[in-house]
């Protein structure tokens, strides 16, 4: 039997979102499209810190740590959407932690939220 990451663990749900492409809203300013690519998927949130970011605006910036299963298909590209709460995260980072076998085991997300 494969080993699986212990899911009893993972006690939060979040979608990934990838863009589909871009648009051109009424001002003329383009902006991505974005879509589901999985939903309902269990992950784990840790709040690594904080810090304000005050480059002309007044910006709390939250950096986070998620740990999702390793079969979920995410880039550094796509974002994280936690529909409990309605917020997206930016992924800065993605790790893998590997099974003796060389298969994913688990991948650990480096997220940043800005309030």
């Amino acid at each position: 039997m494969a080993a699986r990451f212990p899911r009893r663990l993972l006690i939060d749900t979040v979608n990934v979102q990838r863009t589909t492409g871009t648009s051109v809203d009424e001002r003329g300013i383009e902006s991505n499209t974005w879509a589901n690519s999985a939903t309902s998927v269990k992950a784990r949130f840790s709040l690594l810190g904080e810090s304000e970011d005050r480059d002309g605006r007044n910006t709390v910036v939250k950096s986070y740590n998620l740990v999702m299963p390793g079969e979920v298909d995410v880039k550094a590209s796509d974002r994280i959407y936690e529909p409990s709460t309605g917020k997206y995260y930016e992924i800065e980072s993605i790790g893998e932690g590997r099974k003796i076998d060389g298969g994913i085991y688990y991948k650990s997300l480096s997220l940043s939220y800005r309030e």
